[in-house]
């Protein structure tokens, strides 16, 4: 039986329908099933997640920065109201559970401030690399430089992985009980684990586009896939 994994509605326009094809595609390869899940009813959302094997959270709109205790600068897009206050409740319960944990872009910043982290509302000004690049999806953008002392690093079996990038915000202040296990190499985390959980990772690139054609970003997938099979 294929392990079912949860996944936040992000919307069903054209645009995100792409979007979340490639999520849905991504998890299919590794032998999963998805389940959407709408976010208007929380404890009906609620009841769906806890009975799914592992949770992912996707991509989409800024985080809220009165979430982590600050006031949008003008460079800090408008956020998502009904994902800002689902999300970090479905989080919260799933996290017990101690089931799989993949969080992706927006997923891997709304752990971090769930757990009590900040970010930079914009890093235009400062990156190096272009870390906003949705021509290049399918391929890379830049360098990451892996901890070996990590879980994605044991999956992955590389210190240097060449990803995707598109975002324009960044973890800031590292949540507490979090672990940084990559970064690009202007020196913006890339990676995140949860110390206490046997499989909470988060990504600031998006494997589910690069899933098809890279090796690494399909073992991720993987071996998600392989820990949600083992609850």
């Amino acid at each position: 039986m294929k392990p079912v994994i949860a996944i936040p509605q992000m919307g069903n326009d054209l645009f995100r329908k792409y979007m979340k094809s490639k999520y849905t595609k991504s998890l299919e390869r590794a032998g999963a099933a998805v389940k959407w899940i709408e976010l208007d009813d929380i404890e009906k959302a609620l009841t769906q997640t806890m009975v799914c094997d592992g949770l992912l959270l996707p991509g989409g709109a800024d985080i809220n920065p009165q979430m982590y205790g600050e006031k949008p600068d003008g460079k800090c897009g408008k956020p998502n109201e009904i994902r800002d206050t689902a999300e970090p409740v479905i989080l919260r319960k799933f996290l017990n559970t101690k089931k799989p944990v993949l969080a992706i872009c927006r997923g891997i910043q709304l752990l971090n401030v769930y757990k009590g982290g900040t970010l930079f509302q914009d890093i235009k000004e400062e990156q190096k690399f272009r870390h906003m690049d949705f021509l290049s999806r399918a391929g890379s953008t830049h360098p990451v430089l892996i901890d070996k002392n990590s879980l994605i690093y044991s999956i992955l079996k590389t210190e240097t992985i060449n990803v995707n990038s598109m975002h324009h915000q960044a973890i800031n202040k590292v949540g507490k009980g979090l672990k940084v296990a990559a970064k690009s190499a202007d020196g913006y985390i890339e990676a995140i684990e949860l110390e206490s959980h046997p499989f909470c990772i988060g990504v600031q690139w998006h494997p589910e586009h690069m899933s098809k054609k890279s090796n690494e970003q399909r073992e991720l997938f993987n071996a998600y896939i392989a820990a949600s099979k083992s609850n």
